[in-house]
């Protein structure tokens, strides 16, 4: 039968909120004084805690500069993919810990570092085998990853071939080092502030892994915001930023000391 049904308004306008991600296309601009930041779970960095409180060390960082700038804001905790779009499609939005390479260079402004880091490959600690670099690279070495985490791209842009690396949307961090662990996959790669909070919070045995290969790669994690966040949010939070480093009063996360014991 031809012919279309006629919604009531109301239902219209519920539907119109709703793709229009909450607000109604008659809203009122937003203030600059509202910020959404949006992160992920991925301690020590950023994660909820048992009361669903939003914490971690780089969390604790983002909250003494927003607190400088006189913004007012709110932090969400969403899945990556999520923040990132959000971060790029609206110009009041934040993301943390983002982390800065090539591909992405272009895509954000780059506000405040919170974090360096060092990448390794990981195997059990059992694994006699000498892995390196030309056996890593040579196809026959399985190396598993984290589906949308940054050690993906790392390891494709190390040069290991795209069938000797392991992801599946449905993995988990933890889940990683399990493969491993069982002996499914070789390898896996992880930076060590990550690593050294996993081993413990996942119940890993501490020697139940062991480094095998550093990556030529170092990492520094940002507050971020996207190319069209606005001028006067960004510019507020870079001069809290500045006004923070000058009192010694910021100190980003690192690897304290030598990454493992000889």
């Amino acid at each position: 039968m031809g012919g279309y049904v006629q919604l009531p308004n109301r239902i219209v306008i519920l539907l119109t909120i709703l793709l229009c991600g909450g607000q109604t296309p008659f809203s009122a601009p937003l203030a600059a004084k509202d910020v959404f930041i949006y992160t992920e779970n991925y301690p020590p960095y950023n994660y909820a805690d048992e009361n669903g409180a939003i914490v971690g060390d780089a969390t604790t960082l983002v909250e003494k500069v927003m607190r400088e700038s006189g913004l007012e804001y709110r932090i969400t905790l969403v899945p990556w993919a999520r923040a990132v779009r959000f971060t790029e499609t609206a110009d009041n939005a934040l993301i943390y810990s983002i982390a800065r390479v090539p591909g992405r260079e272009k895509r954000f402004q780059w506000l405040v570092p919170l974090a360096n880091d060092e990448y390794y490959l990981f195997a059990r600690s059992g694994d006699t085998r000498t892995f390196t670099w030309p056996h890593i690279t040579s196809g026959s070495v399985k190396v598993v990853c984290v589906f949308g985490d940054i050690s993906c791209l790392l390891l494709r842009q190390s040069g290991i071939p795209d069938h000797s690396i392991v992801t599946s949307a449905a993995l988990s961090r933890p889940g990683s080092m399990k493969l491993v662990e069982a002996g499914r996959v070789d390898l896996y790669t992880a930076g060590i502030i990550n690593y050294r909070t996993n081993i413990k919070e996942q119940g890993f045995h501490e020697a139940a892994f062991k480094p095998v290969f550093k990556l030529d790669v170092g990492l520094t994690l940002y507050l971020a915001g996207g190319v069209i966040t606005k001028p006067e949010i960004t510019n507020a939070i870079r001069k809290a930023y500045e006004r923070l480093m000058a009192k010694d009063d910021f100190q980003m996360m690192y690897v304290d000391g030598p990454a493992f014991d000889d």
